[in-house]
């Protein structure tokens, strides 16, 4: 009898850890070994334009939530770790799309700390078969008011392990 309250007591001790530690949940991307590049070109910003991706890029699993209200059904997933090439700038991101729908329903990324963003699937691809998201001249708009824009050109890898549709 002790030693099964002392495999609960471990148990619970666990269990704790990981929620206050926030084991289990998987919403800071985690190396993936999957290389991602994303090219900016005619930024409103001139020091915005190059190359982000110097090696792999680290991803969070993509998820399918079906939330309440107006908005449809979205496979999701966040993304981080795309250094600019010869600088210290970083770009991350969060990606959703439509299960079964063969362009983004939402794309914001963050290039050196503003966000730009855009709700409009032109320009994307949402390519299941080889487990990437590509930008191919996608414009991007800053959310931060300013109209200031930027074209993107490049692959995003997802994971492989989707829910049906993603």
């Amino acid at each position: 009898m002790k030693s099964l309250l002392k495999t609960c007591v471990a148990l619970a001790a666990t269990s704790v850890l990981l929620v206050a530690c926030g084991g289990g949940n998987d919403d800071d991307p985690t190396p993936s070994n999957e290389p991602g590049v994303l090219t900016v070109t005619g930024a409103s910003v001139d020091a915005l334009n190059g190359v982000y991706g110097n090696g792999t890029i680290n991803l969070t699993d993509v998820d399918k939530r079906n939330p309440v209200g107006s908005v449809p059904e979205l496979c999701s997933f966040k993304f981080d770790g795309l250094g600019k090439v010869g600088s210290a700038a970083l770009a991350f991101g969060d990606i959703r799309y439509r299960p079964d729908a063969t362009g983004l329903h939402q794309v914001f990324v963050t290039f050196d700390g503003k966000e730009y963003g855009s709700g409009e699937p032109t320009d994307t691809t949402v390519a299941r078969d080889s487990n990437q998201i590509r930008f191919s001249n996608k414009v991007l708009t800053a959310s931060d008011g300013s109209n200031a824009t930027l074209r993107v050109n490049g692959i995003i890898p997802m994971r492989p392990n989707r829910p049906f549709g993603c």
